[in-house]
């Protein structure tokens, strides 16, 4: 049996926004949906969150805070 007591997914979708990116000025900007999902068998919450973005041309971005946009969602299991 395999133990699915603190089993969170996370899943990250990407769109590339061809009418807000300008390639001739080297300019290229995405949209992320990111879904956070409770696949284990108690409840979680959601109290901070931090994403590295790493760009095509290596460069990094670092984006860290309390909960999503200041709210603490709680993610029943799924």
């Amino acid at each position: 049996m395999t133990d699915k007591k603190n089993h969170i997914l996370v899943n990250v979708e990407t769109t590339y926004l061809d009418h807000e990116s300008d390639p001739a000025r080297a300019r290229y900007l995405f949209a992320y949906t990111i879904t956070i999902t409770n696949e284990g068998d108690t409840p979680a919450r959601l109290l901070s969150r931090y994403w590295k973005i790493t760009g095509g041309d290596g460069h990094e971005q670092e984006v860290e805070g309390d909960g999503v946009v200041g709210q603490h969602p709680y993610l029943a299991p799924t």
